[in-house]
């Protein structure tokens, strides 16, 4: 019996264009190697940097990996490796994972820990490198998604390129969500994905690749690695139009399908809708006394953590959306207190009327105590003492 899909509010994997799941049900070519598939992957190119913004798009090269944007995160950290000891800034739950990654693999690194709830400091960044004169490269989180937090990507850029450093970046829930300077921030190395704004399937890691910057790591010794060589992938791929290995073709043409959609409606539409959306949807919240747990300069208006009622806590929440068709994810992981919606994905005005009236029947009698209380009941619900 089937059964009926839920409407996604979340920040990836996101709702689908009906144009996207169309391509990837019925591909334009059916082989990675036939000339239509190299036909696809050049426009391909052209639109995923157009849709970025970028002012000078023979400067950088869409890298594209078969794997989420984690796995994409991990091919950039061991590409920058070549250049010898960097630093990752963990201000958050991604951020944490990339120290995770580069402690995993061995890969030399030094930690900046900076605050989980405002924006990276650029002048911490600043002098936290001035007391690590031996780093190479930088990798930070543009998007802290479960946080919903904006860090300042060009400053943070700036900063880094100002010391010569090598500079990456994971973009994967800023990317085609909100307007981002690419070149501005001068980043070598930028992560995003199909599963998020985009509007695309899971499944290809994107990695804008300054060639510049590409080509100069490429002559310096590499880590190891062989299915993620960033390197190899990029040389390849710039050269003859095609991946190393054999990357699905329906993947390739959802992606293809998605730039399709975006150029369609306009990326500045897409931006707009995205924001009025989230707008409208925290008006709503805001009426039954809900109210976002960062401060407005903080949030990135795209994904947005809100506290629940005194009573509620993220499980039974959860499922008492997906019973009315919806599916919210939590925000920070662990804290049970609150939840998250997002705008990214492909999301009409009834599918936010809709979410409205479902969280007014879910949230309606429960919603206004303050903070303290819901995270006194959530101790409580957790076995512990409040």
């Amino acid at each position: 019996m089937a059964r009926a899909k839920l409407t996604l509010f979340t920040p990836g994997p996101v709702r689908i264009p009906p144009l996207v799941a169309e391509y990837l049900a019925d591909p334009p070519c059916n082989y990675h190697r036939q000339a239509g598939f190299g036909e696809m992957f050049r426009r391909t190119q052209s639109d995923l940097k157009a849709l970025l913004g970028l002012r000078h798009p023979d400067e950088t090269f869409a890298t594209l990996l078969t794997t989420t944007g984690t796995g994409a995160n991990e091919a950039c950290l061991s590409t920058l490796s070549r250049a010898g000891s960097g630093v990752i800034v963990r201000n958050g739950f991604f951020g944490a994972r990339l120290v995770d990654q580069a402690r995993q693999n061995g890969l030399p690194h030094e930690v900046l820990d900076a605050p989980d709830d405002r924006p990276i400091d650029p002048a911490a960044l600043e002098s936290f490198l001035s007391s690590h004169p031996a780093a190479r490269w930088v990798f930070f989180v543009a998007h802290e998604t479960r946080a919903g937090l904006a860090n300042p990507l060009v400053d943070l850029g700036r900063t880094c390129r100002r010391r010569g450093l090598f500079v990456g970046a994971d973009m994967v829930s800023a990317a085609y969500a909100y307007p981002l300077d690419l070149e501005a921030s001068g980043l070598d190395l930028a992560v995003t994905s199909s599963a998020k704004a985009l509007g695309a399937v899971p499944g290809l890691g994107i990695v804008f690749t300054r060639i510049e910057a590409a080509e100069r790591l490429a002559t310096l010794p590499a880590p190891g690695g062989y299915y993620l060589d960033l390197l190899a992938e990029f040389e390849k791929q710039r050269r003859e139009g095609q991946p190393r290995f054999a990357q699905p073709v329906a993947l390739h043409a959802a992606l293809h399908a998605a730039c399709l959609h975006l150029s369609q409606v306009g990326i500045d539409n897409h931006f707009a809708r995205i924001r009025r959306q989230m707008d409208d949807i925290a008006a709503f919240l805001g009426r039954l006394g809900l109210r976002p747990l960062l401060p407005a300069p903080y949030r990135s208006g795209v994904v947005v953590n809100f506290d629940l009622p005194r009573g509620m806590v993220y499980p039974e929440f959860s499922a008492r959306m997906e019973a009315e068709g919806f599916y919210l994810l939590y925000g920070i992981p662990g804290d049970h207190s609150h939840f998250q919606v997002s705008t990214i994905g492909d999301l009409s005005d009834q599918d936010v009327a809709g979410l409205e009236e479902a969280l007014g029947r879910v949230l309606g009698r429960r919603a206004g105590a303050s903070r303290a209380e819901r995270t006194a009941d959530v101790r409580h619900a957790d076995g512990r003492q409040p």
